[in-house]
C-alpha cells in the first residue's frame, strides 16, 4: 500500500479544505440534521485531516473511528487531536491501526452512520471499492468521499509537453498502490455505479485545487512527484522531462505558475434503514 508523509499530508491540507465541493457540503449538513448522535469510519486517516475539516461542521455527538495502517501517522493524529477531542467534550475519537487491504475482515462497519474518506479513492481497486460498497450497503451507511483525483492537470503559461505529463501521470494512478490495480480517475464513477445498483442516491461534484503563486511549495512538490512517476511510465524521455521541469520550476520560482488539479467529491446516501436498527 502506498504511504504518505506527515509533511506531504500537511502541505496539501489547506488546498483540500478550499477545494471541497460546497454543494455537497451543505447535503452533507442538511442529513446530519437528521440525525442524533453520529458514528463516523475514516478510511486512510492519516495525520486526521478529513475529521479536522468535519467534525466541527457535523456538531453534536460524534465518535469517530481514524483507520490508517501507518503508526507514525496515526500517533502524530493522536498528538495534534486528542487536546482538540477533550476540549470539545463532544467528539470521541478512536484510532485503529489496520491494514486496509490485509485487514479488511477487521473493519466494522456495525452502527456506523457514515463513512469518510479524502484523496484515497484513485489508489484503489475495482475489488476493493466493490467491498466498500457491500459493506456501507449492509449497514447503509452515507458516504462522504472526498478529492478523488480525476485525471485533469492544467498549468499556466502553458507549455509544450504539458499534455504528455498528464498522460504518463494518469497511466502511473493506474499502476498498484497496494489495493491491487488502482482505477486512477475512473474510480468516483466506478463507485458510483456501485452504489446506485444498491439503491443509493449519489451526487458527485468538481472539487478542484486552484494553486497560484501562494502555493509555490505544493506545486514544486506536485511538480517533483509527477516527474518521477512519468519516469518510472517513461524512462526515456528523461532528457525531455528535465528541460520541461526546469522551465516550469522557472516559473514556479518567479510567481508566475498556476496549475489546476482536478478532484470529485462524492456523497452518497439511502432513506432505508439500516439492518441492525430492524434486529433490535
Amino acid at each position: 500500500m502506498s504511504g504518505f508523509s506527515a509533511e506531504w499530508l500537511s502541505l496539501r491540507e489547506p488546498a483540500d479544505t478550499t477545494a471541497r465541493n460546497l454543494e455537497l457540503m451543505a447535503r452533507l449538513l442538511d442529513w446530519r440534521q437528521r440525525q442524533s448522535s453520529l458514528t463516523v469510519l475514516d478510511l486512510a486517516s492519516g495525520t486526521g485531516a478529513n475529521c479536522r475539516f468535519l467534525a466541527p461542521l457535523l456538531g453534536g455527538e460524534q465518535h469517530w473511528r481514524l483507520v490508517d495502517y501507518d503508526p507514525a501517522l496515526l500517533a502524530r493524529s493522536q498528538l495534534e487531536m486528542q487536546p482538540w477531542a477533550n476540549a470539545t467534550g463532544h467528539c470521541d475519537l478512536e484510532w485503529l491501526l489496520l491494514d486496509l487491504v490485509r485487514d479488511w475482515e477487521r473493519l466494522d462497519f456495525q452502527e456506523v452512520q457514515l463513512v469518510t474518506a479524502s484523496a484515497l479513492l484513485d489508489l484503489v481497486s475495482a475489488d476493493w471499492l466493490e467491498r466498500l460498497a457491500h459493506c456501507c450497503g449492509q449497514w447503509r451507511a452515507a458516504l462522504f468521499i472526498a478529492l478523488s483525483y480525476d485525471g485533469e492537470i492544467i498549468w499556466q503559461p502553458a507549455l509544450a509537453g504539458d499534455e504528455v505529463l498528464r498522460q504518463w501521470v494518469n497511466r502511473h494512478q493506474r499502476t498498484d498502490k497496494g489495493f491491487g490495480p488502482a482505477l486512477g480517475s475512473d474510480a468516483v464513477a466506478a463507485l458510483a455505479t456501485l452504489l446506485r445498483n444498491q439503491d443509493y442516491k449519489v451526487m458527485v461534484r468538481p472539487s478542484r485545487w486552484q494553486l497560484g503563486p501562494e502555493q509555490a511549495m505544493l506545486q514544486t512538490a506536485l511538480l517533483e512527484g509527477w516527474v518521477n512517476a512519468a519516469l518510472e511510465i517513461a524512462p526515456e524521455a528523461a532528457s525531455e522531462l528535465a528541460n520541461w521541469q526546469i522551465q516550469r520550476r522557472r516559473w514556479i520560482e518567479c510567481g508566475q505558475s498556476r496549475l489546476q488539479v482536478g478532484h470529485w467529491d462524492l456523497w452518497a446516501w439511502t432513506d432505508t434503514v439500516p439492518s441492525y436498527t430492524n434486529s433490535q
